[in-house]
């Protein structure tokens, strides 16, 4: 694979971005890490210039290449791959997860997982959204540890994300310092905080379903989120859009934000990247996921 995605692995369904090696069955943590090509660990080591320590500045080694790969503060506390994904064995060994894809972006500066936990929301009786979690870590001091919600609709392949009341974005997350993590706890955490996220995310997204919009409506709304007319064609014309329980509808406007992110934003790609990989890893990390999050904080206020 090109640089930005370095290794990927999948079960089930091969995802729509076209990445990723397949599994053949259900992995636990160990088998996911082996076919995702991460079972490696980082240390940290002195910091050094012109033959001299530098104070307060440690370096981030991917230890099975010998590779630096960032420069962290004393207090940074490595949470490494086999520590992040294990608890999730937790959730597996119930029955409450699948892994379905994991790897490695950016030589190893972050990694993911993505389990599907059991069940679908049905947000109208045509319109199917399943139950994901998504785990991401970073090495290189930029982001904690943290667990997110992320239904993804079933008809487009789309991803949504929503917010909670447990901060910026739905799940939970445990900075690089102190402990290392109680990997029973937080499974358990993670458990309950999705019943009623999931339950929750239905009562709003059926509202949504529900909510026709006027022209002026929709007009205000695709404004807010800056691109209209990509937005006013998907909201026509995009996948699972025209069903008639979702035609015409906030549901509808707010896939349509989703689709543009997933399928057809423009992103950067530089030299020995890809259009497809850059507008994925946007869509998961980075503008693309704070534009879905505006557009479903923006759907809610059309709520009411």
């Amino acid at each position: 694979m090109p640089a930005n995605v370095e290794t990927m692995m999948f079960h089930g369904t091969r995802p729509w971005h076209g990445l990723g090696t397949a599994l053949d069955h259900p992995a636990t943590a160990a088998e996911a890490i082996r076919a995702a090509g991460l079972d490696w660990r980082v240390e940290l080591f002195q910091a050094w210039a012109l033959e001299q320590p530098i104070p307060g500045v440690l370096g981030v080694v991917r230890m099975d290449r010998r590779e630096p790969i960032a420069v962290v503060g004393p207090r940074y506390v490595p949470v490494q791959n086999a520590e992040a994904f294990t608890f999730f064995d937790h959730l597996i060994g119930e029955g409450a997860a699948v892994y379905e894809t994991a790897g490695a972006l950016d030589r190893g500066r972050r990694i993911w997982l993505l389990a599907k936990l059991p069940g679908e929301v049905w947000v109208t009786k045509e319109d199917q959204v399943g139950k994901y979690l998504l785990l991401t870590n970073s090495h290189d001091g930029t982001s904690p540890l943290r667990a997110l919600f992320t239904p993804i609709r079933v008809v487009c392949e789309n991803t949504l994300r929503a917010a909670l009341e447990e901060g910026r974005s739905s799940g939970v997350s445990l900075r690089h310092v102190g402990a290392v993590l109680d990997k029973a706890r937080m499974a358990r955490r993670l458990l309950d905080l999705s019943l009623k996220y999931y339950d929750g995310f239905q009562e709003q997204a059926s509202a949504m379903a529900g909510r026709s919009l006027t022209r002026e409506t929709l007009d205000l709304y695709f404004r807010s989120l800056v691109t209209r007319e990509t937005l006013v064609r998907l909201f026509e014309t995009g996948k699972g859009n025209a069903l008639p329980t979702v035609r015409g509808s906030l549901w509808a406007a707010l896939n349509s934000a989703a689709e543009l992110v997933d399928h057809e934003r423009p992103v950067r790609v530089k030299p020995g990247q890809s259009e497809q990989e850059n507008r994925w890893k946007s869509a998961q990390f980075g503008s693309g996921a704070v534009l879905k999050e505006q557009a479903w904080s923006q759907a809610l206020a059309l709520l009411g």
